[in-house]
């Protein structure tokens, strides 16, 4: 269960809804005996997002949720799509993800990564509660609330801020175990739509949600006679914005149900049943669920699917491609596996997937002969598996040594692999399915230097990535790239030269070549520097030279005693409350900052980062306080009064 709620000021009222449904929806889902909830996630948002809560603890979860205030002012447009990215991050599959606020996303720009992350997760449904959407929804800030809501079998309710909690008691009802999806019907007009469902005996429970203006929901038992009223509890009702009917127990057979809305509207039919089937996509036949993807891809796709509580004689005879309104795109049989299903493996074979999102709809007989139609909790959208090219960035090599172009490739499909330098085309292509590959220069020379691509093609795109190859000659590495001293130490700074012929090694100080005295090179190009005094710091660089060329790098010594200032020398406090004294402290290396008082003599006192909180002052307190700043290059220190 995931709450994502936008904590600016305008938001106030709708927490203190929030807190107390939350407990209300934990108590309640506590009590049943087949817990849905295995994770808690609070994602609250301002600008930044967080504090981020995780937990599997209820108690935790509400203890969060009473922490939580709102802040700042009341934003338009919010930082949310980034919060509900968070929460899709999060939350395992299959989620529970409700979102609250007043206003449109300002970060529309992620839709793409969110709608990936609704199929990957599976969530059960993105709901968004909205008192606000600043005022236009025609905006993409808007329209991108639809997408996430229509893609996750998800709904948006408009309400006042004082109906907040009539959507809670309804979350109340609705987050449970074994939810399935029936139908899932979005439509940008007002219309009047009769749809026919078949109920089998697994379902436990049906819901009937409809958001919308002047919603409207008739669902007739087939078993009664024309007219005949049918006993629905109504789970949420609210005047022109939306209203949620249950039904326990229905009765197997073919319902009809009927709805209207005056203007655009979603309707979401869900049930509680044992009997469900997930979905994997794969580009050639797989027996094992864990060898598909959660994704299809534009080619041709198989599609696996793998039931949960249908028995034999029970079987899946067919399934559909829906689009987002209900409306039937392809139609194809399902074969009978070998084993008559008693794996709960059903495989579909190879179709085409349409360019626009669809849901899948699953339709079969149960083991007594009841048809039943389940739909999947997302709908889905091709994606287009170009091969992924990888090389580094950049290749270094030393002159006359091998030089090897190193390109991984990811690809779903087979693949041709070439390489090219400076767009031309070296070697023949090869063909692969996936692979790592290379291009070796035995003895790089300068004129090796360049551009390098490594392309792969496949049916379903070309992937490419670039490399340079650099030839260095020779190579020069120091260590360390920045040293700090006191005086009298003793420095050692390391140089390696590479190259052919074996370069030769020389050190300079601030531009001028070192002057051997208290400072020594070794043949292995190490420099050392006995007694060190402040006159020694500075760059110093290490070159290396042979026939190829010319190669340097430099290292910076540092001598810098610390000084240290209090931010203020005289700090009123009033008993009972906190003082705050504060030293800042410069100096190379970082000095490390300690405080006294003046009265207690060597005594020191807890600080964090050169800050002495003292808590809960007492007239006792009063005095001088003394910050001391040291480093291996000397101390300095500053007073601070207390009144």
């Amino acid at each position: 269960l995931a709450f994502v709620f936008d904590v600016t000021g305008s938001m106030y009222d709708d927490l203190q809804q929030v807190i107390d449904g939350a407990s209300r929806i934990l108590e309640k889902t506590l009590s049943r005996r087949t817990r849905p909830i295995e994770n808690f996630v609070l994602v609250p948002f301002h600008d930044p997002i967080g504090p981020v809560s995780i937990t599997t603890d209820p108690r935790k979860f509400q203890k969060d949720l009473q922490e939580l205030f709102v802040q700042g002012g009341g934003d338009c447009p919010e930082m949310s799509v980034t919060a509900i990215k968070k929460a899709l991050e999060l939350s395992l599959p299959g989620s529970f993800i409700y979102v609250f606020t007043d206003a449109r996303a300002k970060d529309y720009r992620l839709k793409h990564d969110v709608l990936q992350l609704v199929q990957l997760r599976q969530s059960q449904q993105v709901v968004f509660v909205l008192t606000g959407d600043c005022g236009d929804r025609s905006q993409p800030g808007y329209k991108v609330y639809e997408e996430i809501a229509a893609t996750s079998s998800g709904q948006i309710f408009h309400l006042d801020k004082h109906q907040v909690n009539e959507v809670l008691k309804w979350v109340e009802q609705t987050v449970q175990a074994m939810k399935v999806h029936l139908l899932s019907s979005d439509h940008e007009n007002g219309q009047e739509s009769q749809w026919e469902l078949p109920f089998d005996p697994s379902l436990k429970e049906v819901t009937v949600s409809l958001s919308g203006p002047a919603p409207r929901i008739e669902l007739r038992d087939p078993l009664r006679s024309v007219g005949e009223r049918q006993g629905l509890t109504e789970l949420l009702n609210i005047p022109n914005s939306a209203r949620v009917v249950s039904l326990k127990n229905p009765h197997p057979g073919l319902w009809t149900l009927k709805v209207a809305c005056s203007g655009r509207h979603t309707l979401r039919v869900t049930g509680v049943s044992n009997l469900d089937f997930r979905a994997g996509f794969s580009i050639v036949p797989v027996t094992e669920f864990s060898r598909t993807r959660e994704q299809p891809i534009k080619v041709p796709v198989h599609v696996l699917l793998k039931c949960s509580g249908l028995k034999p004689p029970g079987l899946v005879s067919s399934m559909a491609l829906v689009s987002t309104t209900g409306r039937s795109l392809r139609f194809t049989p399902v074969p009978l596996p070998q084993d008559r299903g008693a794996a709960g493996l059903w495989n579909v074979p190879g179709l085409r997937t349409p360019s626009q999102g669809f849901f899948l709809k699953v339709m079969g007989k149960d083991k007594d002969g009841y048809d039943f139609q389940r739909l999947s909790s997302v709908s889905y959208t091709n994606i287009h598996p170009a091969p992924v090219v990888t090389v580094p960035p950049v290749v270094r090599v030393v002159s006359t040594q091998s030089a090897l172009i190193e390109c991984s490739v990811e690809s779903d499909l087979p693949f041709k692999l070439t390489f090219t330098k400076d767009g031309v085309i070296m070697g023949e292509e090869e063909e692969y399915f996936s692979a790592k590959a290379s291009w070796e220069i035995s003895r790089a020379s300068v004129t090796d230097e360049g551009v390098y691509e490594c392309v792969a093609r496949s049916a379903a795109g070309v992937g490419r990535a670039l490399t340079n190859l650099r030839v260095t000659t020779p190579g020069v590495a120091v260590f360390p790239l920045t040293q700090s001293f006191s005086r009298g130490d003793e420095v050692h700074l390391s140089c390696s030269a590479s190259g052919s012929p074996t370069p030769k090694v020389h050190w300079s100080h601030n531009g001028i070549q070192l002057i051997e005295n208290h400072m020594t090179v070794t043949q292995t190009g190490t420099l050392t520097i006995k007694d060190t005094q402040p006159e020694d710091a500075g760059d110093y660089r290490c070159t290396a030279t042979n026939e190829a060329g010319t190669d340097s790098q430099s290292v910076t010594l540092s001598y810098a005693p610390p000084s240290i200032y209090a931010a203020q020398t005289v700090v009123i406090a009033e008993v009972g409350r906190q003082a705050v004294l504060e030293c800042t402290a410069t100096g190379v290396p970082n000095p490390v900052v300690k405080w006294r008082k003046l009265e207690l003599g060597t005594v020191q006192l807890d600080s964090i980062h050169g800050v002495l909180h003292i808590r809960k002052v007492q007239e006792s307190d009063a005095g001088e306080y003394v910050c001391e700043a040291s480093n291996q290059a000397g101390s300095s220190s500053a007073r601070v009064t207390l009144q």
